[in-house]
């Protein structure tokens, strides 16, 4: 009893990053999506194939699905993110899951959204039963790269957005959810990233992510793709790391450590769709799944042959398929196929 209410207790008040109570039994770091849907066509992102797709079928999650990832997946996990390659939002239930996680007591509970359909419904949830961090896609300080990259998104829209949302949660009294942004660097915007940080201070974002451009096969990105060691892009970077401390907003790469070498992500992450497929890494190759658990547990899976087949390759340095292209543990940023 006493351990319950506790975890409620930290669930509703101090559960926030740099707050570390992690036992051995929560090791996963867990990206999901409840739809798979998005009301955007950002131009880097796969989801504009999907259209072309004559056998793409547009879904929810199915509520007895999400409760076996809630019984199953949850108790494992240390951080969930309600949302990986799609637009929660677009999900009219996602106030449902977000309630549900927030109830799961697992510690660090993350959205990714465009911004662009927080509603007053949506926004009342997220302040009601609080994601730990909402972070929002900003990929240009200006309205027109932010509307060229984003497909047309309202950059001012998103902003005003995230400003009522912040200035609603303060009035509580409330720390969650802090709000951070995260920008796709490519060619088109890498200029934009200082102003993009002085964006962020201004509307109350604890922190700006950088992701670098990872061009998908059919969308012709290569050209847009950066050198991310080149003295250009150090020198944006160092410009806006300045601004970032000057401001009190953190400046944060969003690709995992390896550690030192291998993998980061098959010890302790995973990808899972909205039918319930289970992928390694947000670079895989989606119609390779390596479970279902729409019809295995998460154990059979996690332990199952394709999951030890691929860490043994991996941990002999044999890449094969999918990780040959990929832009974590190669050093070229060759196209990926993402279906």
């Amino acid at each position: 009893m006493i351990s319950g209410l506790i975890r409620r207790v930290l669930r509703r008040s101090t559960r926030f990053p740099g707050f570390r109570m992690r036992t051995g039994k929560r090791f996963l770091t867990v990206r999901m999506d409840t739809t798979n849907r998005c009301n955007l066509r950002c131009r880097m992102c796969p989801m504009r194939l999907s259209d072309e797709d004559p056998e793409r079928e547009w879904a929810d999650i199915d509520p007895e699905l999400f409760r076996r990832i809630e019984d199953q997946v949850f108790p494992l996990a240390w951080t969930v993110g309600l949302s990986c390659g799609a637009e929660p939002f677009c999900n009219d239930s996602f106030p449902y899951y977000l309630a549900k996680l927030y109830r799961a007591d697992v510690p660090v509970r993350e959205v990714v959204t465009n911004g662009t359909l927080m509603s007053g419904d949506m926004t009342a949830s997220l302040l009601g039963t609080p994601p730990t961090s909402l972070t929002v896609s900003i990929d240009g300080s200006t309205p027109g790269t932010h509307a060229l990259i984003r497909g047309g998104a309202d950059l001012e829209g998103v902003l005003g957005n995230v400003r009522r949302l912040v200035r609603l949660r303060d009035e509580r009294g409330s720390r969650f959810p802090m709000v951070a942004f995260s920008m796709t660097l490519q060619r088109s915007n890498l200029r934009e990233l200082p102003e993009v940080i002085e964006l962020a201070a201004g509307v109350g974002a604890v922190s700006v992510g950088v992701v670098p451009l990872v061009p998908y096969h059919g969308l012709d990105m290569s050209g847009q793709v950066l050198e991310m060691d080149s003295e250009e892009v150090a020198s944006i970077m160092d410009e806006a790391s300045a601004g970032a401390s000057r401001l009190g907003v953190e400046l944060v790469p969003a690709t995992p450590d390896g550690g030192g070498g291998g993998c980061p992500y098959l010890s302790g992450w995973v990808y899972i769709d909205p039918q319930g497929r289970v992928n390694p890494c947000p670079y895989w190759d989606t119609s390779r799944p390596l479970g279902d658990l729409s019809r295995e547990s998460f154990a059979e899976i996690w332990d199952g042959e394709p999951y030890r087949r691929l860490r043994e390759s991996v941990d002999r340095g044999r890449l094969l398929g999918n990780c040959l292209q990929c832009p974590v543990n190669t050093s070229g940023q060759r196209e990926l196929r993402k279906v």
